[in-house]
C-alpha cells in the first residue's frame, strides 16, 4: 500500500472547478465595476450555512445575480472574492441577516443547509467552493477584533486581510488554517479506530489532533496516537492532505503501522478505542454494528485504502447507502 497512490479527485473539499485569481484581490475598481456591470455571481453564507437552489438533479449551488440585491445594501455587506467559477468572477455574501430579507427582486427560494450534510448532494466542484466560502466566513467572524490591542478591525483586499483600526498599533490580519493530523493505525490484519463521547452510537473513527508549536506533522501523529490510545506507533507514511472547513482547518492524513495490543486512553479524548480486524468490519458494517465516518472525510478514506487493497468485497460495498 503505497502511501502516495491517491486520487484527490475523491476527497471533497480539494480545490477544484474554480481559480483563486489572487492577484486580482487588490484591483478594487474591476472587482468594483464586476458587481455593478451583472459579470460576477454571488454565493450567500448564513448562520453557517451556504445558501443551495433544487435541481431535478438533486441541489447545486445557488449563484445569485448581483442586482438581486440593491446596490446601497450590497455594499454594506461583507463580500469575499473567491476568484472565478464558472468563467465568471463569484463573491462570498457573508451575511447577518437572512437573505430573504435582503433580496430586491423575487427569485427562486433559497435553501440553507449545513454543508457537512449537504456536500453528497453537490458536485465536487459546487462542495469545494463552498467550502472555501464557509471557512472564510468563519475567519471572518473570529477576527473582529485585533488579537494584539483588542480594537476592531476592519476588512480590505477582497476579505482577505483585516486591518486593525487603532493607529498605534496597526496590524494585519490574514486567514490562516489550523493543520491537524488523521491517522489510520493499522497492522496487516487490523486497524486502531476509536470513538468520541459527542458522536452517535457506534461510530468510530481513526484518530486525530492538532500540530502544537514546535512539532512536525509527523510528531504530532505519535504524540496523539500515544496520548490517545497508549499505542506507540511507526512508519509514518504521509497520504493526502483535506480542506475541513468545520470550522477551518487542513487535514493532514497518515497511515502507521503498530501490532494490535492493549489501548489506554490516558487523556481522556475518546470514550473508546479498539482494534478491529478485517473480519469483524466486513460483518459489523453492513449490520450497523459499526458505522464509520462520512465519506466526505478524508478518515472514511484512509480506512477505505486501508481495507480496500488486499482485494475482495470494497469498503463502499459494504455500506452502500451511507452519507
Amino acid at each position: 500500500m503505497n502511501g502516495t497512490e491517491f486520487h484527490y479527485a475523491d476527497i471533497s473539499f480539494v480545490q477544484s472547478g474554480y481559480e483563486r485569481r489572487s492577484l486580482y484581490r487588490d484591483r478594487a475598481r474591476y472587482l468594483q465595476r464586476c458587481l455593478d456591470d451583472g459579470s460576477a455571481r454571488l454565493v450567500f453564507v448564513f448562520d453557517r450555512k451556504v445558501g443551495l437552489r433544487r435541481t431535478e438533479g438533486g441541489f447545486e449551488a445557488a449563484l445569485l445575480e448581483p442586482d438581486t440585491i440593491p446596490r446601497g445594501t450590497r455594499d454594506a455587506l461583507q463580500a469575499v472574492y473567491l476568484g472565478d467559477y464558472v468563467s465568471r468572477p463569484i463573491f462570498a455574501i457573508l451575511s447577518d441577516e437572512h437573505p430573504e430579507s435582503l433580496l430586491s427582486l423575487t427569485t427562486e427560494p433559497l435553501l440553507f443547509f449545513d454543508l457537512r450534510q449537504a456536500t453528497s448532494m453537490l458536485s465536487p466542484h459546487a462542495a469545494s467552493l463552498l467550502g472555501y466560502a464557509l471557512a472564510m466566513d468563519y475567519w471572518h467572524r473570529t477576527h473582529r477584533y485585533c488579537g494584539r490591542c483588542g480594537h476592531e478591525t476592519t476588512s480590505g483586499t477582497a476579505g482577505h486581510m483585516r486591518s486593525c483600526t487603532n493607529a498605534d498599533c496597526g496590524r494585519r490580519h490574514f486567514p490562516r488554517t489550523d493543520p491537524a493530523v488523521i491517522v489510520l493505525v493499522h497492522s496487516e490484519t487490523a486497524c486502531l479506530l476509536g470513538r468520541k463521547r459527542e458522536w452517535i452510537d457506534r461510530r468510530y473513527s481513526t484518530i486525530a489532533g492538532f500540530v502544537e508549536p514546535g512539532e512536525t506533522p509527523e510528531q504530532a501523529v505519535y504524540r496523539e496516537v500515544f496520548e490517545e490510545t497508549g499505542t506507540e506507533v511507526e512508519g509514518i507514511r504521509y497520504y493526502a492532505s483535506q480542506p475541513w472547513p468545520f470550522p477551518g482547518s487542513l487535514m493532514l492524513g497518515y497511515f502507521a503501522r503498530a501490532e494490535p495490543g492493549e489501548v489506554s486512553l490516558y487523556d481522556n479524548e475518546l470514550q473508546d478505542a479498539r482494534w478491529f480486524t478485517r473480519d469483524e468490519m466486513s460483518e459489523w458494517i453492513p449490520s450497523g454494528k459499526l458505522k464509520l465516518p462520512s465519506r466526505i472525510s478524508i478518515a472514511y478514506r484512509l480506512v477505505q485504502k486501508w481495507f480496500d487493497h488486499v482485494g475482495g468485497t470494497a469498503l463502499d460495498a459494504l455500506n452502500p447507502d451511507a452519507p
